[in-house]
């Protein structure tokens, strides 16, 4: 099991996208809660952790779903 969780660490932190232009990464530039959480705890990404509770992106796919931003109309 160790090696499984190992395995799939490292295939995110290796698949996380880098930073934009702008030099900052969203929520939006990942597909699941996991690959974001690599990406947060590597590179102390704090615009991923918007309630600050250590967890980044939480409506991702694989997040608690709590706290998650409204749709602006």
């Amino acid at each position: 099991m160790k090696h499984i969780i190992i395995a799939v660490i490292a295939s995110t932190i290796c698949l996380a996208p880098t930073a934009n232009a702008k030099g900052r990464v969203s929520c939006k530039s990942f597909k699941t809660q996991a690959q974001a959480q690599a990406y947060y705890v590597k590179n102390k990404a704090k615009s991923l952790d918007r309630d600050g509770d250590g967890r980044a992106c939480d409506c991702l796919p694989g997040g608690t779903g709590k706290n998650c931003p409204t749709e602006k109309k």
